[in-house]
């Protein structure tokens, strides 16, 4: 559709069915990629479930797919960096296994698809149809896109729908579940609360040697560290080699990159799409087509366009708003549409249909907004910053480079740094598990530091703080360290539970008198801070209790006083004052509330199952130590 022509960014949330509904979609949209294509021993597989193996090649491709499924709906790229700080390669790599081991039930159990399934399902996808019947020449070149696992994905993914439909589909809920939901979330209290605060009685615990001493000897495993590096580095700091830039400078970029400060013309569109697929020659093609010519016929003949694209249009997006697609630079929309577009004036129409992939359109610019530049002036400090801390990163890799031999031959590296001018650091470093079937990389420090013998000393290597140059002096297998080397560590872990478990006696003392029904008073006595909130529910959170407070108020009856609460903050305890029930169900809403509710209920039933088949089974994940079941 037109809105996913535009350039914008969602959040990621990735589920099982987001994952195979991604996959299966990059079927029909993308060619068979991989991050390489070895093959063979155990080094090409990921994990095994059952004995049946999941290739390198199968987590690449998935992964792939995921990422450009991304990056075709928003129009923005998620970078494999992004996604691994998501956590997404793991998380790929467990819809993966839970595939196999819902495809290898369902097939133990006969729910798998058979030929004659297989082939009503195939014919009945609108992806392999043309002009609303099934085209054996779409197939085929799909197959032949895809390769040889075609069928055999296109299968597994039959497979996974056709058991959820028949573990979840017939669940619904009752009238009675609806009317308890309904006032679990609008039922409304008040409530007065007192909170013992953690962080001042933290900040004034004592942790005696002999604590400290005491309980490394009995929880020593609590700070066990993985293997770690001792390493000696410099970091060379791109702003202690800021140049001065001279106006000539500046005025010389601003000539050699004007469109740089350009605001590009701009358009505000408005359409009408007739939605049709790419083939050419078909009746609904030409329906589509002449829907269009009439459109742009009845416009020029004085009919309201908005009221046309409300009446007419396929768009979802923009039908609602009579077509107003807002303002659009180029880039924004598909070439044909965006040609037909940017050659019109304020207020005209296009003469003729627009075909697109998604079909034909009538095209009306709202108005015009010319392209200006801003003038040198305004962005002449813009540009001098620009220049000066490219030039300056340049400096800082020229200095790191320069004195990395120096530092390379020498047996004191801490020294011969000092009299480089340089300020040496002496320090540690442990390195991340990477997740199953992601490739190692020597473009961090922690790479690079891994990655080197016993005083082996790295080319500069670029990280936030700066160009850094660094030396491993030796190897530190895991296990705990000396208590001296994390004695603050351990001192700080001391201090945090004398500190909880003051907080926790004083809010028990607090709770204890609070019954009476002096919720303040009590809390003056133990030191506690002491408010009360507004109404609140569920659906509508009061702004300053947090949420397992918020939770306790919720379901101690009226007049009466919680237990205490743990929260980061410290430990509270609520006393609700009055409550207000939420009367019958809105009839506005309650639809929407049971089907959300079904949703939900279909999904904990599937999950159920899911984890059912997955706790019965033998999983292996590469990387882990033993297999394990689910």
């Amino acid at each position: 559709m037109i809105t996913f022509m535009r350039r914008y960014r969602k959040g990621l949330q990735l589920g099982l069915l987001v994952v195979i509904a991604a996959f299966v979609g990059s079927l029909f949209v993308f060619g068979s990629r991989s991050f390489d294509g070895s093959s063979g021993a155990d080094g090409d597989r990921v994990a095994t479930v059952n004995g049946e193996p999941i290739s390198r090649k199968q987590f690449h491709d998935r992964y792939q797919a995921v990422l450009d499924y991304y990056a075709q709906a928003n129009r923005g790229r998620l970078s494999p960096e992004i996604a691994e700080q998501l956590g997404l390669p793991q998380r790929v790599v467990d819809e993966l296994v839970t595939e196999a081991v819902v495809v290898q039930r369902a097939q133990g159990e006969g729910l798998g698809v058979d030929d004659e399934e297989f082939n009503a399902a195939v014919h009945a996808m609108r992806e392999f149809q043309d002009n609303g019947r099934f085209s054996m020449d779409r197939y085929r070149r799909f197959l032949q896109m895809r390769g040889v696992d075609a069928e055999r994905d296109l299968r597994r993914y039959l497979t996974m729908r056709k058991v959820q439909r028949m573990i979840a589909g017939g669940v619904r809920v009752t009238d009675a579940e609806v009317e308890q939901a309904w006032q679990l979330r609008r039922e409304q209290v008040r409530a007065a609360w007192a909170l013992v605060e953690l962080g001042p009685l933290v900040a004034s615990a004592a942790a005696p040697d002999e604590e400290i001493a005491e309980y490394f000897k009995a929880h020593g495993e609590e700070f066990k560290q993985p293997e770690r590096r001792k390493v000696q580095y410099v970091t060379l700091v791109a702003k202690d080699f800021t140049p001065k830039i001279s106006d000539a400078d500046v005025e010389k970029y601003y000539t050699e990159h004007t469109k740089e400060f350009e605001t590009p013309r701009q358009v505000h569109a408005s359409h009408v799409l007739a939605r049709v697929g790419e083939t050419g020659g078909s009746e609904a093609e030409d329906k589509a087509r002449d829907k269009v010519a009439d459109v742009i016929r009845r416009a020029r003949a004085g009919e309201d366009f908005g009221k046309l694209a409300r009446e007419i249009s396929d768009d979802p997006g923009s039908k609602d708003k009579g077509g107003d697609l807002g303002w659009v630079s180029q880039g924004d929309m598909v070439p044909p549409f965006e040609q037909a577009l940017f050659a019109l004036k304020k207020g005209e129409l296009t003469a003729e249909p627009v075909r697109t992939p998604y079909g034909f359109h009538a095209i009306k610019v709202l108005d015009v907004r010319e392209g200006t530049r801003k003038p040198l002036k305004d962005v002449a400090a813009q540009i001098r910053d620009r220049l000066a801390a490219e030039a300056a990163e340049k400096a800082a890799r020229a200095k790191a480079d320069e004195v990395r031999p120096a530092l390379q031959q020498t047996k004191d590296f801490m020294a011969q740094a000092r009299t480089l001018g340089l300020a040496p650091v002496e320090t540690s470093m442990t390195k991340a598990a990477r997740p199953p079937g992601m490739p190692e990389g020597a473009d961090s420090l922690e790479d690079a530091a891994f990655a080197l013998a016993l005083g082996g000393v790295t080319t500069p290597v670029k990280t936030p703080a700066g160009w850094v140059v660094l030396k491993v002096v030796d190897t530190v297998p895991a296990g705990v360290p000396p208590l001296a080397e994390i004695r603050d560590r351990v001192a700080a872990t001391v201090k945090r539970l004398k500190a909880d478990a003051l907080a926790a006696g004083r809010a028990k003392q607090l709770a204890d008198e609070a019954k009476s029904g002096n919720l303040e008073g009590a809390a003056r006595k133990v030191g506690a801070s002491y408010g009360e909130t507004l109404r609140f529910s569920r659906s509508k959170p009061a702004e300053k209790l947090p949420g397992d407070a918020q939770l306790a108020a919720l379901q101690t009856p009226t007049g009466e006083t919680s237990p205490a609460v743990r929260t980061p903050q410290g430990y509270y305890v609520v006393k609700v004052l009055e409550r207000a029930p939420a009367g019958p169900v809105d009839p506005l809403e309650r639809d929407k509330l049971e089907k959300e509710l079904t949703s939900q209920k279909q999904n904990q039933v599937w999950e159920r199952w899911v984890m059912a088949a997955r706790g019965e089974s033998r999983i292996e994940v590469v990387g882990q130590k033993t297999p394990r079941r689910g």
